[in-house]
């Protein structure tokens, strides 16, 4: 056979190679689907994934005195870690006391959907999971105490003074009495001005009777019971608030702006 000829048969017998090589290919690539660039979401198939994202803000509502935000990423870092840690360890069991004090609020992330949750004395709810069992009651309540006191700032209490909705009173040498419209803005001011306190054990006052003390009767629709917001001022200088429906029995306390 020629050289040219043989050539040319050689180059025909590679081009049929390749073409039934490409024809393959694309059978099976057709038979297989095979997805190229598709990103597939899979759900997370544990509860416990929900904690997989990063939160970027968690809101707190205290019935009756609003809502707060918490935003510092350290403090988000340990209340997801709170909130981990009593959904890791705690059980679901009956319970039929009613709560005296819940909290809910939302735990928002940047990367997935923001989570409700539900905190009370003994008892935590986040999502769908909660927990209820004497082996975390204690985390339970210190949590719980930790919310409060980010709630209840001179803020919050100062707008539940001045918030006409509210009823409030004074209670001094035995005579409880409501205030009047200047004495309650007035009240409100020293409050909303108010500096609070961490360190507090310089004042020795606290152990004497309040020279008046305030309770804010809150106008809570979604309240089983009436709700009140206590308030001791200390010579004009100190001011303590509390809720008796806390059973962690939290305090915060403030320094007037206009004490020396």
């Amino acid at each position: 056979m020629p050289e040219g000829k043989k050539g040319l048969s050689w180059f025909r017998l590679i081009l049929l190679q390749v073409i039934v090589g490409c024809i393959l290919v694309g059978i099976c690539a057709y038979s297989f689907r095979i997805p190229y660039d598709e990103v597939h979401v899979v759900p997370p198939q544990d509860g416990r994934d929900m904690f997989a994202g990063v939160p970027m803000r968690v809101d707190v509502t205290y019935p009756g005195l609003g809502t707060i935000s918490i935003d510092d990423p350290k403090e988000l870092l340990k209340l997801k870690s709170s909130f981990s840690g009593l959904l890791a360890l705690g059980k679901q069991q009956n319970s039929i006391k009613p709560p005296r004090l819940l909290l809910s609020g939302v735990m928002a992330y940047l990367d997935q959907e923001d989570i409700p949750f539900q905190i009370e004395t003994n008892a935590f709810r986040f999502g769908q999971d909660s927990v209820n069992s004497l082996n975390v009651s204690a985390d339970i309540r210190k949590l719980q105490s930790t919310l409060i006191d980010k709630t209840l700032t001179s803020a919050t209490v100062g707008a539940a003074i001045g918030d006409n909705r509210n009823d409030v009173f004074a209670l001094q040498n035995g005579e409880i009495t409501v205030l009047s419209g200047v004495e309650r803005a007035g009240l409100t001011a020293q409050v909303q001005s108010a500096v609070r306190v961490i360190d507090f054990s310089h004042f020795d006052g606290l152990a004497q009777q309040p020279d008046t003390h305030y309770v804010i009767q809150l106008a809570d629709d979604r309240a089983v019971k009436k709700h009140w917001i206590h308030v001791d001022q200390y010579s004009n200088a100190y001011i303590v608030v509390f809720d008796l429906l806390d059973e962690t029995n939290q305090r915060a306390y403030f320094k007037l702006n206009n004490a020396s």
